[in-house]
């Protein structure tokens, strides 16, 4: 899949307030596979290479939250 189309349905299936914890965490463990995916794309010095690990940290702190969903 594209990477405009996979942010596209990125943003479209973003939870909603009240979501669970698990949700959550797996929303944004996708949220950081796109951003390593872009950052792969455009190199270590883009802003997805900068974000990428610390959404990655927030859904891996997310998941320990949930029980490791």
């Amino acid at each position: 899949m594209g990477t405009l189309s996979e942010l596209s349905r990125l943003h479209l299936s973003r939870p909603v307030a009240g979501a669970g914890v698990a949700v959550v965490a797996a929303w944004q463990r996708r949220h950081a596979e796109v951003l390593e995916h872009l950052a792969a794309e455009g190199g270590a010095g883009t802003q997805a290479a900068v974000a990428a690990p610390v959404v990655r940290r927030r859904a891996d702190g997310l998941a320990g939250e949930a029980g490791g969903c």
